[in-house]
């Protein structure tokens, strides 16, 4: 069994948009903004899993940053955002922009340590106790 999930999943795309809604015009926000997003969007409530596998995929591929204590899009993200065209569907052109990027282990190290030092689970722990949800 490989080390990484090197394959997009549903739950990647949603995480991105989710991010892209929370930060808004800063370009970033906390997780647990950025969670209830996604809850807000489509009732979906993603695992603690979904959310630490889509951070290690989406920063691994250089369009998602951590700074303190939020989450932040990438310049390289908004650029290949903006370079998106021919769809009306938001979910669609996000689908389409992550197909273009190879997935790679050599690039999850990293990803990886910054997520351990993010605390990801103790946010997601105080996401859950906060706004309820599922585990």
């Amino acid at each position: 069994m490989p080390k990484y999930n090197l394959t997009w999943q549903g739950t990647d795309v949603q995480l991105l948009e989710a991010l892209l809604l929370a930060s808004g015009e800063e370009s970033g926000a906390p997780l647990p903004e950025v969670l209830l997003m996604a809850d807000a969007l489509d009732g979906t409530v993603l695992s603690q899993k979904e959310v630490e596998q889509g951070l290690e995929k989406l920063m691994s591929v250089g369009y998602v940053a951590i700074q303190k204590n939020k989450l932040l899009l990438t310049p390289a993200f908004l650029h290949d955002y903006e370079s998106i065209d021919g769809t009306e569907d938001e979910q669609q052109a996000l689908v389409q922009l992550l197909q273009t990027k190879e997935l790679k282990a050599e690039n999850f190290d990293e990803p990886k340590i910054l997520i351990k030092k993010y605390k990801l689970k103790n946010q997601y722990q105080a996401y859950l106790e906060q706004f309820g949800g599922e585990e």
